[in-house]
């Protein structure tokens, strides 16, 4: 009985301290709203590009600023039009932009 009241107590805490340690690091966060949604903006311009709703001038601006911050596999874009060759290619860069973002969210802090 006291083993299973020590355990208890024991996981009490333990469960006590990792909720304080997470709710410590989401009132920490400093995202910078303003960068967020111009990343997500870009992403959407490069995305609208592809699909034939977007036009060429919002895709350039688009990888311009992503760029600057991501990884963008211009090998992807060897063609007279300078565009990904494929879907899949930016499907692939796209889902590495929203993990760096989710990462380094916490950590931007342009002005």
């Amino acid at each position: 009985m006291k083993k299973i009241f020590i355990f208890i107590s024991f996981f009490c805490l333990l469960s006590c301290t990792t909720i304080h340690r997470v709710s410590l690091n989401s009132k920490n966060c400093n995202e910078n709203i303003l960068f967020k949604n111009e990343f997500f903006y870009s992403i959407n311009k490069i995305e609208d590009y592809l699909l034939g709703k977007g036009d060429k001038l919002s895709f350039n601006q688009g990888i311009k600023f992503l760029s600057k911050y991501v990884h963008i596999s211009f090998n992807e874009m060897l063609n007279y039009d300078k565009s990904y060759t494929n879907y899949d290619a930016f499907k692939k860069d796209k889902k590495e932009w929203l993990k760096w973002y989710e990462e380094n969210k916490c950590n931007i802090i342009i002005r």
